[in-house]
């Protein structure tokens, strides 16, 4: 065989190497939950990790476990400079190969824009009940969630979400769990528009908590977003 022919043939059996990977459902619901608060996938199937220096842990903690799907580069730095005020932030990337269209064909909704362009809108998935486990809640509080000041309890930026997927959370958090979550309006946008979290109050922040430290991720990364057991 010629060289030509075994590198084609090495090509071919890369593609097949990568389409055969197999993904465990921890890693699904890793992947959900990071969707479900920072994450972007496109429509070519790639998932984009991007994060300021504060968070480069969490970045290195994604590209431990996404490890399978991603290539071998290491995480880069990325500088950019705002036009308007030349202040400059870095952050750092990694990319997943083009794996995972099925999860963008489930979060994504596409619409056509005013000037005619296909842009897609992220929406929740039908079959969000499928994995909603405590790796998803872990993974989905590292972005959204944050525990209330001045009370023990803890809470989802849910804003960007309709009032019928605020509900739809809700129910999802007392049917698997039991836990009681609470919508509340928590302040508004600088344009006055209203802002929404999904509230996790005491008396069911210790179950929520156990749940949510069930992987390493929030002890080990995210402590300052628990409130001490029994306190």
């Amino acid at each position: 065989m010629s060289n030509k022919n075994n590198k084609k043939q090495k090509v071919v059996n890369s593609k097949k190497k990568w389409k055969d990977i197999k993904i465990t459902k921890e890693l699904r619901d890793i992947i959900h939950g990071y969707i479900a608060s920072d994450g972007n996938v496109s429509s070519e199937g790639i998932l984009t990790v991007d994060h300021g220096e504060k968070q480069e842990k969490f970045v290195q903690w994604l590209y431990q476990k996404l490890e399978k799907l991603r290539t071998d580069n290491t995480i880069s730095t990325v500088t950019r400079t705002d036009k308007r005020t030349g202040k400059k932030t870095i952050s750092k990337r990694f990319n997943t190969r083009t794996l995972l269209k099925g999860f963008h064909k489930m979060w994504y909704q596409s619409y056509i824009d005013d000037n005619g362009n296909t842009k897609y809108k992220k929406r929740l998935p039908n079959k969000i009940e499928g994995f909603f486990s405590s790796t998803f809640l872990a993974v989905w509080f590292a972005g959204d969630g944050t525990k209330i000041v001045g009370s023990r309890g803890a809470k989802y930026e849910v804003t960007s979400l309709t009032v019928d997927e605020r509900h739809q959370l809700q129910r999802l958090f007392k049917k698997k769990f039991d836990i009681d979550a609470v919508i509340i309006r928590s302040g508004e946008s600088k344009k006055g528009s209203p802002q929404w979290a999904l509230s996790i109050n005491a008396p069911d922040y210790d179950k929520f908590r156990a749940l949510i430290t069930k992987i390493d991720l929030i002890p080990t990364i995210f402590p300052y977003k628990l409130h001490r057991l029994g306190s």
